[in-house]
């Protein structure tokens, strides 16, 4: 039971995420913070889409766990810990990217302050829906569609703000 918690984690997409994020200042170049968090496609079309798939691999092994979790803990506390921790692995993945891009291109400009912890707010709160669309496969057969809508709502989000932006 316990080296399944183990597996949870796909390595493979944690590797390839750490490797995206240390080659986002040569991919990005030597622009602000701003540009690169909130106009820079990279992060939007390839991280977080790498980030996405590995929520719902995570999702989809948790389902493997399903039936000896509700024995143990039972069920209210099983979708609890479930959903707080993809909610978690969210916002520790938002705050890294948050923290490293600040290492990466320095600190906010002050004319884009504003602009930037709106985006940033919103980001959250973004990421936290994604990952409860991805938590909603828990307990149901694996699904494309618990992947596509996070990655839609994920592109939506990055033109819309863009373009008003």
């Amino acid at each position: 039971m316990i080296r399944k918690f183990y597996h949870l984690l796909d390595y493979r997409l944690v590797v390839l995420l750490i490797g995206m994020l240390l080659a986002s200042p040569i991919l990005c170049g030597k622009n602000t913070y701003t540009i690169c968090l909130i106009y820079s496609h990279y992060l939007t079309v390839y991280m977080n889409n790498i980030f996405l798939l590995m929520t719902y691999q995570l999702a989809y092994r948790f389902n493997s766990l399903h039936a000896f979790m509700l024995l143990r803990i039972g069920e209210k506390k099983y979708y609890q810990m479930t959903y707080f921790s993809l909610i978690l692995l969210g916002l520790l993945y938002t705050f890294m990217i948050y923290i490293s891009y600040y290492f990466f291109f320095g600190a906010i400009e002050i004319q884009s302050l504003y602009i930037t912890v709106i985006y940033m707010l919103l980001n959250i709160i973004v990421v936290c829906i994604e990952n409860t669309i991805i938590y909603l496969q828990i307990g149901q057969k694996k699904n494309f569609l618990y992947l596509a809508l996070p990655i839609f709502i994920n592109f939506l989000f990055h033109i819309l703000f863009s373009q008003l932006f």
